[in-house]
C-alpha cells in the first residue's frame, strides 16, 4: 500500500479496524490507490456514520423519549 494512503489511515484508527474487519478493501486498496473514496463510502455506511444515519439515531432517541414520559 502506499505510503500516503497509509498515512491518511494512521488518522483514524477505526479505518484499521474496518480493513481488519473487511480483507477484500485491503486488497483493492493495494492494487488501486483510486478505490479510497469507495472505501470511505463504504465505511461510513456501514458504521453508520453519515449525517443520514446520525439524524436518524437523534430521531429514534426522541421518539423513545417522548414515549417516555
Amino acid at each position: 500500500m502506499r505510503n500516503d494512503l497509509l498515512i491518511y489511515l494512521e488518522q483514524d484508527l477505526d479505518y484499521f479496524l474496518f480493513l481488519r474487519e473487511n480483507p477484500y478493501w485491503h486488497k483493492s486498496l493495494s492494487r488501486n490507490v483510486n478505490e479510497f473514496k469507495n472505501f470511505l463510502e463504504d465505511y461510513k455506511t456501514k458504521r453508520r456514520k453519515r449525517l443520514v444515519d446520525k439524524m436518524e439515531d437523534i430521531s429514534l432517541m426522541i421518539s423513545l423519549a417522548k414515549e417516555l414520559m
